[in-house]
């Protein structure tokens, strides 16, 4: 299946180890200065903190080794829109 070819090109332990620590890295930028990615202070809307923070949540879960048993789980923990995300919060926060 196509889902499982693209998962298993992102499975590989330093890709795996980078998104883990850049998903680290985003949850303390967002613990450390909220304020920068609230919607009413900041330029962004709600629903890009909800990316952000579904962004975190694959990337620890992709970080830690976690595989999903089922196909629906696999497509919404894919990492790779994980990844983009991930660096686009490091961009708003650093820049």
């Amino acid at each position: 299946m196509l889902i499982d070819k693209c998962y298993q090109l992102m499975d590989k332990g330093p890709i795996r180890g980078l998104i883990l620590i850049l998903a680290l890295i985003v949850a303390g930028c967002v613990f450390y200065e909220p304020a920068r990615f609230a919607a009413n202070t900041s330029s962004l809307h709600v629903w890009q903190g909800v990316l952000l923070i579904w962004s975190v949540c694959t990337g620890v879960t992709f970080g830690i080794g976690f595989h999903p048993r089922r196909i629906v789980w696999r497509i919404f923990f894919y990492p790779l829109p994980a990844f983009l995300i991930l660096i686009w919060g490091l961009y708003q926060f650093f820049c």
